[in-house]
């Protein structure tokens, strides 16, 4: 082999190590392929605080998001929503809806509890919060449903949860979506598909017997 292909061959293999390493990190060692799984490993490997942004929820009564951090009995699962929308969100509501009936029937009442979190504060106001909630059936003593106090920290809030949010044009919104579990420290620990509340119900339940 002369001078100039060993030189273009390292130049290949050095490329390859580059790209092995950077793909390595990206995917967490292999182990995600989408970025939804790449922040359901991030969470697991650094639950994140919740920070103060102040909310308001279905009967106007204001809140913080850091009230459901600190050290506290329950674990709370999270999803983010609009109240309009008819896609992704009905499979977050049904799933939150199937959670509630569980929490019900396995007396976890006093142990989790629900909570809707809208990125539409503009439009998701008490009133219109407080219909859907009604909609779905949610109890207010389980699940909550409220939406930013102040629209300016809509990005704090979709990076927090790793929401991506883009007007669809009809005056709607495309986003992705996650079911999240804070945890009883307050961490938002976990992140499970939104079709798999039965899941995170299973991981709650295993974690109360160790």
């Amino acid at each position: 082999m002369n001078r100039s292909a060993a030189a273009t061959s390292a130049a290949i293999l050095l490329m390859l190590l580059l790209a092995f390493f950077a793909f390595d990190r990206v995917t967490r060692g292999f182990a995600a392929v989408t970025s939804d799984q790449v922040r359901r490993i991030d969470l697991q490997q650094s639950p994140r605080a919740l920070p103060a942004l102040a909310l308001v929820d279905q009967a106007g009564h204001d809140l913080s998001l850091a009230d459901y951090g600190g050290a506290s009995p329950y674990t709370t699962f999270v999803s983010l929503a609009y109240m309009r929308c008819q896609t992704v969100c009905r499979t977050s509501a049904s799933g939150l809806a199937f959670m509630q009936q569980q929490i019900r029937d396995l007396g976890l009442k006093g142990q989790v509890r629900l909570l809707t979190l809208s990125f539409d504060p503009g439009n998701d106001t008490p009133q219109v919060m407080q219909n859907h909630a009604r909609s779905v059936g949610a109890d207010a003593a389980i699940w909550r449903t409220a939406t930013l106090r102040d629209p300016r920290d809509l990005a704090a809030l979709l990076e927090l949860f790793g929401i991506v949010v883009i007007p669809d044009g009809l005056g709607g919104y495309s986003h992705n979506s996650a079911l999240f579990a804070v945890d009883k420290q307050g961490r938002l620990a976990r992140a499970y598909d939104t079709d798999r509340p039965d899941l995170a119900l299973v991981d709650y339940l295993r974690s109360t017997e160790q």
